[in-house]
């Protein structure tokens, strides 16, 4: 696929062309995007307009977006954007305006809820549900047989069961059980999500204390670490240099792993994919869980009839990118009448598994969470003070204290 890369200026003249629709993304999604101008194209011959596609990193595209809405530079943007469920309420509640309305366009009962949740505004659909960060625990499985381990033992499990597997799986192959960094939460996101609760609830309220859940979420990780069965990673890199070094047992993470994962081609045949383990407490509490996942955005000027026309048929419906996606990227679909008509295979780097099916079938248990305003706010603030807990130089008590306190003032 040809990317085609253009200046910042150039992006501000052409949204106000007469023939051009531009499309800004990011890794896969670019990739997803040229893909769908490419099929577009085939389909209909007719078009009289053209398309651009923009990659970009994706914190450099999300600061442009945000930087174009809040200084009320429309033409600066582009005439779609692919952007994660976290920024949604944000772009909605404070600058409305600048979305178009999708709502005839698209039927979200086509969609799971945990993605519909976070596509409409005041009953209108503003973005169309794509990919999802679907919870699931990457594992080794020559580790765990060398442990004495079945495939079968890693299904289902309780985080109880997973920590007593760990010990003895640490104990025969010297290999940390499973790499977590408390201080990016993307594992405490995942829990929270699987209890079926989030920092704040539906009406944007603090709803940190006097929530079993995350209680049950912050001890859960601590204990994880008390058995010693734990690679800390310190960003990022880490966890990449974790996969690539072979330090780890498991993973517990989101879907778009996979092609991380699986890009160590030197480790085919020694991963498969399982469901996460879930808390105990309360029966409410699941294996299944969501981490990220995107929906595509069309901008409301002179170009939204066309854009929405294309993004809805190629991002909301087309089987074939759907196919292309999912098989190249693990870029999984989140249209139930699209998933069922996917063709996914068994692969050898996952032991013969049929990954990308796998993870599909775990969509239908996903908790529906509205992630509202601040998502990132404070995820980056309840992070440390887990890590401060887990160390022990905090309480519980203190930690949910702090971390309430800090949704209370990121929320005002």
């Amino acid at each position: 696929c040809i990317i085609l890369l253009i200046s910042i200026t150039l992006v501000g003249c052409t949204n106000n062309a007469s023939k051009t629709i531009v499309i800004w993304a990011w890794d896969s999604m670019a990739e997803s995007a040229t893909k769908a101008v490419a099929i577009y194209k085939e389909n209909h011959p007719e078009i009289e307009y053209d398309f651009e596609v923009v990659t970009l990193g994706q914190d450099d595209m999300v600061e442009k977006v945000k930087i174009a809405l809040s200084t009320n530079s429309k033409s600066t943007l582009p005439d779609i954007f692919y952007d994660e469920d976290y920024n949604f309420a944000e772009y909605l509640t404070y600058y409305g305006d600048y979305f178009y309305d999708i709502t005839s366009l698209l039927d979200l009962s086509d969609y799971y809820s945990y993605k519909t949740e976070n596509v409409v505004y005041d009953n209108k659909t503003y973005a169309i549900p794509y990919d999802s960060g679907t919870g699931v625990m990457f594992y080794r499985t020559d580790l765990i047989h060398d442990a004495g381990y079945k495939d079968s033992d890693m299904e289902n499990l309780t985080w109880e069961q997973f920590i007593e597997i760990g010990k003895v799986v640490k104990t025969s192959t010297g290999v940390d059980m499973i790499v977590m960094c408390p201080e990016g939460d993307m594992e405490g996101r995942m829990l929270y999500q699987s209890a079926g609760t989030w920092f704040f609830d539906d009406n944007g309220n603090s709803n940190i204390q006097n929530n079993k859940a995350f209680e049950d979420a912050f001890k859960t990780i601590k204990s994880v670490y008390d058995a010693k069965i734990v690679y800390d990673a310190v960003g990022w890199d880490d966890y990449i240099s974790a996969i690539a070094n072979k330090k780890i047992v498991t993973l517990v993470g989101a879907s778009w792993w996979a092609p991380i994962i699986s890009a160590y081609t030197e480790q085919s045949n020694m991963w498969k994919i399982t469901t996460m383990p879930r808390m105990s407490g309360n029966d409410a509490y699941s294996n299944y869980s969501n981490l990220g996942g995107g929906n595509w955005f069309i901008i409301n000027n002179n170009h939204s009839q066309e854009a929405a026309k294309f993004a809805v048929e190629m991002f909301g419906s087309n089987i074939e990118l759907a196919n292309y996606m999912a098989n190249t990227y693990f870029v999984l679909p989140t249209n139930k009448k699209v998933i069922s008509k996917l063709t996914t295979c068994e692969s050898e780097f996952w032991c013969g598994q049929d990954i990308a099916g796998t993870i599909c079938s775990y969509n239908d248990y996903i908790k529906p969470i509205k992630y509202g305003l601040n998502t990132y706010e404070i995820t980056y603030t309840v992070g440390p003070i887990v890590g401060q807990y887990i160390d022990g130089k905090i309480s519980l008590e203190n930690a949910i204290r702090q971390m309430q306190a800090a949704a209370d003032n990121i929320s005002k």
